[in-house]
């Protein structure tokens, strides 16, 4: 991966963090905090990812895909850490999907990151499970989200 396409995905995840900061201030950090770690997610459009940005991991771009973004960091170090990342996305008619996550390795990075469909206004539960560490019991997140079609 050479440093332009990684300052371009770092930028978009920048961006991305910055409109939900502007646009929902009270979910402005969606993290949750455990002792030895902070796990970090948000779920975005694809459309917000540059065209180079996506071609290079295998998104798909389109007004109707999202990406789910983890990220695990060390609270001791606060580097960012390798992890076990499953989990299910839930409709609101209760079709249960499995959700398959990308790891993206960078320099001074790791993102987790799972692509899915949607359609405009429809709200989904995930259910993920995250284990930094594969000799303990993975951290469960949980956490709901409506999309909506970009424009």
């Amino acid at each position: 991966m050479n440093l332009t396409r990684y300052l371009s995905f770092i930028y978009c995840l920048l961006l991305v963090s910055l409109a939900f900061s502007l646009a929902l201030p009270s979910y402005a950090e969606q993290a949750i905090h455990s002792q030895k770690y902070d796990i970090h997610y948000n779920a975005f459009n694809t459309m917000m990812v540059t065209p180079d940005v996506a071609q290079s991991y295998g998104f798909t771009r389109a007004r109707n895909r999202a990406l789910l973004n983890i990220s695990v960091i060390d609270k001791a170090t606060k580097n960012p850490l390798p992890a076990m990342v499953t989990g299910t996305r839930t409709n609101i008619i209760g079709q249960i999907l499995p959700l398959e996550f990308q790891q993206i390795k960078e320099q001074n990075a790791i993102y987790y990151i799972a692509q899915l469909r949607f359609t405009e206004e429809e709200m989904w539960r995930f259910e993920l499970k995250i284990q930094p560490d594969l000799n303990v019991e993975a951290i469960p997140l949980k956490f709901s989200q409506t999309f909506y079609l970009e424009k």
